[in-house]
């Protein structure tokens, strides 16, 4: 077959379309990666005497050279190739993926966490599964972050020859992967000829809503050489790029239902909005070594790192209240009676159900957050195979270390806030109106602001791994079997994490404090007009979504400064004020509630001794993790004529032991609120907890590909894949807490808001006996390739998996204990992760293509469009939910599948311009069943007077369908040298994100979310 589609290749040349000699050099790593297929061939120049030929370099000569790697390929995969990633505007691994069929991103912090916005994206999904394992080099590698893959986004692209992702895999390759994997393929030595290669580009962007000058650069300087002891080679490749970005977003409180004159309405618990803003610098070095002394035996050793560094700061304001109520008669609704728009929401007293006349909370923060995260991959491999010998070996050695550092604090704030607000949601996005009588000069009061509380959180984690691998394959020859192929690997993979969780503790508040230390005082409340010199400062929210919506104050509020929220001090906050600053203490001097006559303090400090501690307490916030893994496999190739057309394939199995285990501790966090009239404490506590598991499974594989034409490829695969637990659902630590809800009963300003009001224990944990989930996967795929650079491709797929792990709200019986020393047997809201009690099944089909309209005449011919659309469909029973009554549901959708997405691409590639427009789409998606912020417990009121009905909800959020715009072109002044821009966002997208779980199926806006647009400019050198 290969020699015929060489024939083809001429032919095509002849007829006044040549195309350039396609180089077979491995693009692979097989020393080091199990089962690699092989590798795609390169592009080279045309000749002299083709004047009018198509001359196939840059973006067009990266498409060939992928769809060559598609087309030879054992496996159903799809590739990127290293060229065609430099030149598309995009800044990470992510958004490189997103342009591949079946392929989707998820723009956010993490798939579960639907309030934080993610540029540059965090994780990926391969039709429509999250369960997508990371390689690189065909090798496992990971990020300690308690999870099993890489976070996509440390890792610099600048450094990848080629991303593969695989959608059906082969017996020798690394078990993982129920949606698929992703293998990022580096450059090595061999790859160029011999003598100095030298690459190299430098670039600028900038963001409209950060406006912050980034840059970035990259470098590469590879070398072979024949010496007396044969060949030997070296790389060295670097990269260093700096990211700004801001994200604005408004977000609604979940929709509560609201008896109202007899009738229910749904009426939103408030709103929140902020801006963050981030900066992220990542940089990578990879470093290659191969030596050939002899044509059979290579040997290469590898040293790859990536390191990513990130601050986040956070400004926000929430406006929040669970007895919010607005007259019907003056206010919108929809049809399931969910409020639409009011010109007066206001807090209502349920025991007359008229206004209570009190301010509505708000609150606010600052919140500074400095990551780091840095991953290193050191590997040696030796290939062997020796001419005239049926039999090769290779095999492997691999050491990974990986370190991730998180430490964030967010102070909060309290504003004396009107007693109602207006909204209005009927257009593209809300309105607000404070009432005329309040002045916005009230927004820059700070003796309208209370110093509320501080939460520190800090993660420390390590993780490493030692894998050997050793492979042998045995070749046949002529005859129907063509190989037989054997293996087996070994890893032990650790990690440790200390984690103080997100210790919340409220500031000097009037009501607490620590009695016994002053006589029975507690803490004087302070106000923002007590704040020492730099502690406090107006932040404005400049160009908020581009100056389409209106905000309280006119876009301006006091906040916690940065200087003081960036120092990450929580000591220094809790540190009380001096003795007798607010006068003495006594519930009838008015003075110690509010200090703001009392003027600014001379040095931080806002009071209540009694805080979690700083840093972390050990052992109790370190949990250990271990896994294990012993595999083993056997595969034979084959293949045959079959009259004209070929058969060939591959069928093997590989069998897997895995072992688990987690050692931890079970913590119950001190916390005071009012439960049944009486103010409460619990008690800080903590007991040991560890737990293993062992499994052993048989994963069969089995490849087909039958090709009745030269340019035609019909594939058939069915395997069973495997998703080993992350080591966050696996954590053998937990927590007990409270869920509250804000006292109705606050006094107006500048009186202390009282302890909240108990709803109810709550409870996380993982598990660290889940099951993994396995994957019985079906596949079929038609690909055609009639010429160079013209592809078409149908690929249908069906999954059926078990035991996939779900975070569900559950009812648990507890042992609370308080400070009093008292304990009770009681129930508590459980947040815990288990294994699905049901299978999932996922099903689709993708279609995709690629044209070069070459036959159009003169710079014409160098248009091309390429396209791919993805339907998906999923069930996942085993998945839960509690809708807005507190009923508990399983219809929701698999997490992170959009039933539709699709890529379009216009291309243009005529020397010396090389441009695309693109657009990438994905329809809603479900985010997660069980997210903060939309599981709350809230009380209904049937009836004025009556007593609260305790109410749990955990609301399924939906990602909105969402797409963007991005355009590059680049200009070669030289066969050396050549300039690009590119622009990102160009329609200045909107994403929303929805909540469910309400009458008739309705979906109502949690929030929307805008970021940047951005250009970039650079230039790229090669020689």
């Amino acid at each position: 077959m290969a020699q015929n589609s060489r024939h083809r290749w001429r032919a095509a040349a002849k007829g006044g379309a040549s195309l350039l000699a396609l180089m077979g050099a491995s693009l692979a790593l097989p020393a080091l990666a199990q089962g690699a297929d092989p590798a795609a061939p390169q592009a080279a120049p045309a000749s002299d005497d083709q004047n009018d030929a198509i001359v196939v370099t840059g973006r067009r000569a990266a498409l060939q050279s992928a769809d060559n790697r598609k087309r030879n390929a054992e496996t159903i995969i799809d590739s990127v190739v290293a060229d065609e990633a430099g030149k598309l505007p995009d800044n990470s691994i992510t958004e490189v993926l997103q342009r591949v069929a079946g392929v989707t991103i998820v723009r956010f912090s993490a798939l579960n966490d639907p309030d934080h916005f993610s540029v540059e994206g965090s994780g990926i999904q391969v039709r429509g599964l999250s369960g997508v394992a990371s390689r690189l080099n065909g090798r496992e590698i990971f990020s300690a972050n308690a999870g099993r893959s890489l976070l996509w986004g440390d890792v610099t692209p600048e450094l990848m020859q080629a991303v593969d992702v695989y959608k059906s895999s082969s017996a020798d390759q690394i078990e993982g992967g129920t949606g698929g994997s992703v293998d990022l393929r580096t450059k090595l030595p061999f790859d160029y000829g011999y003598g100095i290669h030298v690459a190299g580009s430098a670039d600028i962007g900038f963001g409209d809503l950060a406006r912050e000058v980034d840059y970035s650069a990259s470098g590469l300087i590879a070398g072979k050489w024949s010496t007396g002891i044969g060949d030997i080679g070296v790389l060295v490749d670097g990269a260093y790029s700096q990211f700004t970005s801001n994200s604005q977003f408004f977000r609604m409180e979940p929709y509560f239902k609201t008896r109202i004159n007899a009738a229910d309405y749904f009426i939103p618990g408030g709103y929140d909005y902020g801006e963050q803003l981030f900066q992220r610098k990542r940089d990578g070095l990879y470093a290659a070594a191969q030596w050939a002394p002899n044509d059979d035996l290579t040997f290469t050793g590898i040293f790859f790192q990536s390191r990513y560094r990130n601050v986040g700061d956070e400004w926000a304001s929430f406006v929040t209240s669970q007895t919010l109520s607005v007259d019907p008669a003056t206010s919108e609704f929809d049809s399931n009676n969910a409020l639409i728009s009011s010109g007066a929401i206001f807090q209502r007293d349920p025991g007359t159900f008229l206004p209570s006349g009190n301010p509505i909370t708000s609150g606010g923060t600052t919140g500074v957050s400095k990551s780091k995260s840095k991953t290193q991959d050191i590997s040696a491999a030796f290939a062997w195979a020796p001419s005239g010998s049926p039999l090769s070996l290779r095999g492997s050695y691999q050491h990974i270390n990986s370190t991730s550092q998180v430490d964030s604090l967010s102070l909060f704030r309290d504003f004396a806030f009107p007693t109602s607000f207006g909204l209005d949601l009927t257009g593209d996005l809300p309105q607000l109106t404070t009432p005329a009588s309040f002045a916005q000069s009230n927004f820059f009061d700070p003796a309208r602001y209370q110093w509320a509380a501080a939460m520190p959180h800090n993660e420390l984690n390590r993780g490493e791994m030692d894998a050997v691998n050793l492979d042998a394959e045995f070749k046949f020859g002529d005859g129907f079997f063509k190989s037989l192929s054997a293996g087996g690997r070994w890893s032990r993979r650790t990690e440790r994490d200390l984690n103080n969780s997100y210790a919340w503790n409220a500031l000097g508040r009037g009501w607490n404090g620590d009695p016994a230390s002053c006589g029975g005082c507690y803490a004087p409340q302070l106000t923002f007009a007590n704040a020492a010199a730099g502690d406090v400062e107006v932040h404005t929210y400049k160009n908020f979504f581009r100056g389409a919506t209106t905000l309280p104050g006119n876009g301006n509020s006091l906040y916690p400064s940065l200087a003081l929220t960036g120092q990450l001090d929580v000591d220094l906050v809790h540190r009380p004020a001096p003795v007798g600053f607010c006068g003495p203490f006594d519930w009838g001097n008015p003075t110690y509630f509010d200090c703001s006559s009392r003027g600014p303090l001379q040095a931080t400090g806002y009071g209540n001794p009694a805080y979690r501690q700083s840093g972390f307490l050990l052992p109790q916030d370190q949990t250990d993790f271990v896994t294990d893994t012993l595999a083993g496999y056997l595969m034979t190739r084959f293949g045959t004529q079959v009259g004209g057309s070929e058969l060939s394939g591959n069928v093997g199995v590989r069998v897997v032991n895995i072992q688990n285990q987690s050692d931890g501790y079970f913590q119950q966090f001190a916390n005071t609120f009012i439960r049944n009239g009486q103010v409460t404490v619990l008690a800080a506590r903590s007991a040991v907890r560890s737990e293993s598991a062992e499994f052993t499974r048989v994963l069969p594989a089995v490849n087909l590909t039958f090709a009745p034409a030269d340019d035609v490829k019909i594939r058939a695969a069915y395997n069973i894949t495997l998703d080993n637990a992350s080591f966050q659902a696996l954590r053998a630590a937990g927590e007990l807490g409270v869920s509250t809800i804000t006292n109705p009963n606050n006094p107006p300003a500048p009186a202390p808001s009282l302890p909240p009001i108990f709803t109810n224990f709550t409870t996380t944990a993982g598990n660290p006996r889940l099951i993994p989930a396995t994957s019985n996967n079906f596949d079929m795929s038609f690909e055609w390739y009639p010429r160079a650079g013209t592809t078409l491709h149908v690929a249908g797929f069906y999954k059926h998996i078990k035991n996939l792990p779900i975070y569900a709200v559950t009812d648990q019986p507890v042992t609370v204990t308080f400070a009093d020393g008292t304990s009770e047997d009681t129930i508590a809201t459980s947040t815990a992760v288990r294994n699905a009690p049901e299978a999932a099944t996922v099903k689709g089909l993708e279609v995709g293509g690629r044209i070069f309209l070459d036959n159009l005449p003169g710079a014409f011919r160098g248009l091309g469009l390429e396209a791919n659309y993805t339907w998906i469909d999923s069930k996942n029973p085993g998945d839960l939910y509690r809708d807005i009554n507190g009923a508990v549901k399983n219809d929701a959708p698999l997490q992170g599948l959009s039933r539709h997405n699709f890529n379009v691409t216009l291309l243009y590639e005529h020397k010396p311009i090389s441009a695309r427009i693109a657009y990438s789409w994905r329809s809603r998606y479900l985010q997660s069943t069980n997210s903060n912020g939309t599981n709350p417990t809230y009380l209904f009121y049937n009836g004025a007077g009556a007593a609260g009905s305790s109410t749990q909800i955990a609301l399924p959020v939906y990602g909105s369908a969402y797409g963007t715009l991005d355009a590059g072109v680049t200009f070669d002044v030289t066969k050396n040298f050549s300039f690009m821009i590119q622009g990102t966002n160009l329609t200045n997208a909107t994403q929303k994100t929805l909540m469910g779980g309400y009458p008739n199926d309705a979906l109502y806006v949690r929030s929307w979310f805008q970021s940047d647009r951005r250009v970039r400019m650079g230039i790229n050198l090669a020689f």
